[in-house]
């Protein structure tokens, strides 16, 4: 019994002997496993089952406290690098979060070395969307967790977005380097939005486009340079050929914790827009220049702007002032109420200042295209020509009675162009008054040897300017006849010729005469609509053509008054 008991016994003390060693002597392998699963922790680590915390090792540097034997760490943003200057070698590694100063051993990346005391770290490779956190060491000594001490370094993000305005409308020297930009949206990582333009004004949410280091390059090619390099000839270029350019905000390199990184790229397409052929209507004398149309004349700088149509807009005039013309155009601020379809070469030639060389009959060329908007570029220039326009013919007439009658219609003295004449019927006050759009007169054919009679409702219609119509019937008081010889359409073998001036012929100022005897060629209303054939001076029929070509009745009675082509 008492054997048994002493058995029992030592059972017992070798048994309690085992547990009080297995609960001591494992102890330090368990600490280590903890700290390696919470070694992002920095504040130490924790044994188990104890409730207490164990300091991290006093040998771990504070977070940007510059480590023994390294004298700076400087930030290239513009090489995408950092320079460490250190009396040995250096190592680092990416670090999860602002807290970190160790790393494991695994984990560490040696430095590329430039000298004995200068070594790089390529940051390129890492994200510029988020801070990036490196840790930074030159010596490889584990503290009594197995870890590495390290300088935690903060890479600031690059800005969260940054959106670039482009003012597609700037012109000349305002479109050199930022000029070509309305404005610049930062939105900055902290959550704040800063706009940067030209408006001068400066607090805390508006701030002048001068203080951005704004770069660009063309397509995929070109190297990146200041925006003071972009020239007004340059930007012009690129909006002909639809070039893609690149905008980004530059880098500024600094110490730690200074500086800044290169933002995202904005790609910009520069959309080519064509524009429509335009011709000179040789007979209506006009060009279809719209609203938001731009023309010059060939040679010079300016662009003349017909204002954008707007219905709201109060501005009467179509033509922007020029005034403004070295100033960008911007079709979202200025706009007219005035509808424009066509200008009158008349118009075109007083607001280009071009006047014709009457001792050089030649025409003149102009350059147009689509204005510019603040969401796409003008379009691509082209051009049209205004022929010359020659003096009115010279017009022999005389009253046969009531009637009308045109011994000869020749050309002017200097015009050595053939083509045929036409006429049409106006109150000579209109006439006087320059209150008629020619453009807009209802032509009708005429010759030498034609007889114009009154009381067959030969008349003619028009268009004021102040936008009313008006028909006058030949004999009427006050009307008279105007007389020019048509326009020239151009073809493969004849150059196109303006419609010539008009000669007035007024019928308070004519001689008299015998009326025409019985047989006597004239022109009179057919009221039948066929064209009708008057003998010509060398008694050959001929038929009278109107403008186009196309053989023209002139009204009978019944005939309502003509409308406007």
């Amino acid at each position: 019994m008492k054997k048994m008991l002493k058995k029992i016994m030592v059972c017992a003390l070798i048994t309690a002997s085992l547990v009080a060693l297995y609960a001591v002597k494992p102890a330090d392998d368990r600490t280590q496993s903890v700290s390696v699963a919470v070694a992002d922790e920095p504040t130490g680590t924790t044994t188990p089952g104890a409730g207490a915390t164990t300091p991290a090792a006093s040998t771990t540097p504070a977070a940007n406290a510059m480590p023994d034997g390294i004298t700076s760490i400087q930030v290239n943003y513009t090489r995408e690098e950092i320079t460490v200057t250190s009396n040995a070698q250096v190592y680092y590694a990416p670090l999860k979060k602002p807290t970190d100063n160790a790393v494991k051993p695994a984990d560490i990346i040696t430095a590329a070395k430039v000298t004995d005391s200068t070594y790089i770290i390529d940051i390129s490779c890492y994200s510029a969307s988020k801070d990036l956190y490196l840790g930074i060491t030159n010596k490889l000594s584990p503290d009594m967790n197995g870890l590495y001490p390290v300088m935690n370094c903060k890479i600031p993000a690059t800005y969260k977005k940054v959106v670039f305005n482009i003012n597609y409308a700037a012109e000349g020297v305002a479109a050199a380097g930022s000029g070509i930009l309305q404005n610049v949206i930062v939105n900055n990582t902290d959550g704040t939005t800063k706009t940067y333009d030209h408006s001068g004004t400066a607090n805390d949410n508006i701030r002048p486009i001068s203080e951005l280091t704004i770069e660009w390059r063309k397509g995929n090619n070109c190297a990146y340079s200041n925006i003071s390099t972009l020239t007004p000839a340059v930007w012009e270029s690129m909006k002909i050929s639809g070039a893609i350019i690149y905008l980004r905000l530059g880098a500024t390199d600094g110490a730690l914790g200074s500086g800044q990184r290169y933002s995202q790229e904005t790609k910009i397409k520069l959309a080519i827009t064509k524009s429509k052929e335009l011709k000179a209507d040789v007979n209506k004398l006009s060009v279809p220049l719209a609203n938001g149309m731009q023309f010059r004349e060939k040679g010079k700088t300016t662009w003349i702007t017909i204002l954008p149509f707007d219905g709201k807009s109060k501005t009467e005039k179509a033509i922007r002032d020029v005034t403004l013309a070295d100033k960008p155009f911007d079709p979202y601020t200025e706009g007219t109420s005035e509808k424009v379809k066509e200008m009158s070469i008349e118009d075109i030639f007083t607001v280009s200042g071009y006047v014709p060389n009457e001792s050089s009959p030649t025409s003149v060329e102009y350059e147009y295209r689509i204005a510019a908007t603040s969401k796409k570029p003008a379009s691509r220039i082209s051009t049209f020509k205004i022929p010359y326009q020659y003096a009115g013919p010279v017009v022999t007439a005389q009253k046969a009675g009531a009637d009308i009658a045109f011994a000869a219609i020749t050309n002017a003295p200097s015009d050595k162009v053939s083509g045929k004449y036409e006429y049409t019927i106006v109150d000579k006050a209109d006439i006087t008054a320059d209150n008629i759009v020619i453009s807009q007169i209802k032509w009708y054919s005429i010759k030498t040897g034609s007889v114009l009679k009154t009381g067959t409702n030969i008349k003619g219609t028009y268009q004021r300017k102040d936008g009313s119509r008006k028909t006058v019937n030949l004999g009427d008081g006050g009307s008279v006849i105007l007389v020019r010889r048509c326009g020239i359409k151009e073809t493969k073998k004849n150059a196109a010729v303006l419609a010539s001036k008009y000669t007035i012929v007024d019928p308070a100022n004519l001689a008299s005469t015998t009326p025409a005897p019985s047989g006597t060629p004239e022109t009179t209303p057919n009221p039948s609509g066929t064209p009708e054939t008057t003998p010509n001076p060398s008694g050959t029929p001929e038929t009278t053509p109107n403008p186009s070509g196309t053989p023209e009745t002139t009204p009978n009675p019944s005939d309502a008054p003509a409308t406007t082509p």
